[in-house]
């Protein structure tokens, strides 16, 4: 991709002055910063959507629900090649204080509220294709431990929800007055708990941070939050170690 070409698609109407790659890249997109004489933008040009069964068609409606509610940044455009959304200026954090991490937690509750008509993702059937595809000792072990969760957390009520599925530092923007939470595109159906679970793994909480999370999230707590989040993140840090090691770069 380069400004010449982008300029041919009659995007926009302010002139479009540069075209530069961002420093953090994703694994199924190549990432650029367009600046123009009005705004920033980020254009995402697809590497592949067949590895995740993307669908850039429901990221893009996600988003833009997303944005509706100041948790994401504008849509501007998408086509089978690339997708186009406002640039969000702030940083990225690994470590959070509590009242960023609180400010998160009720982030992630108000897109959880959304109503998505959608199928729930198939933890069981992703674990079978895991097990036919790879057949290290490592990837039978990780496999095995899933499905023992899987069991445990069967025992409780399944607590569908829109799930973003990446919730890692690199997609979550803090600035001054706003948290933004980009990259949509392994948003689903999932138990509410798969968000919290990969929040806690991502961010490395400890205890004492993961019952901030909880207490965040619910008003009423219950014995088996604390059951769900041990068994999700067990499931979330296996299923990034069958990914990776599905997917060599």
């Amino acid at each position: 991709m380069n400004l010449e070409q982008l300029k041919n698609y009659n995007i926009f109407k302010e002139e479009l002055l540069s075209l530069e790659l961002l420093k953090n890249q994703g694994f199924n997109n190549i990432s650029y910063l367009l600046k123009t004489t009005n705004k920033s933008y980020v254009v995402r040009v697809f590497k592949s959507n067949e590895s995740v069964n993307i669908s850039r068609e429901f990221e893009y409606k996600i988003q833009k629900k997303a944005y509706k509610i100041a948790i994401a940044s504008k849509p501007i455009f998408l086509n089978d090649k690339f997708m186009i959304y406002e640039y969000q200026k702030g940083i990225h954090k690994t470590k959070l204080s509590k009242i960023e991490l609180k400010n998160l937690v009720l982030k992630i509750k108000k897109f959880h509220n959304f109503k998505i008509k959608d199928k729930p993702y198939d933890l069981k059937l992703d674990l079978k294709n895991y097990s036919e595809k790879l057949t290290t000792k490592k990837s039978s072990k990780l496999i095995n431990k899933c499905f023992k969760s899987i069991k445990i957390i069967e025992k409780h009520k399944y607590e569908a929800v829109l799930t973003h599925h990446d919730l890692n530092p690199k997609n979550i923007i803090f600035s001054k007055n706003s948290i933004k939470i980009i990259d949509w595109e392994y948003a689903g159906v999932n138990d509410r708990f798969f968000d919290l679970a990969s929040l806690c793994i991502e961010f490395k909480l400890n205890k004492k941070e993961e019952k901030i999370v909880l207490n965040s999230y619910f008003k009423t707590k219950k014995d088996y939050h604390k059951i769900k989040l041990k068994h999700y993140k067990i499931i979330y840090d296996s299923f990034c170690k069958l990914w990776f090691e599905a997917n060599p770069f």
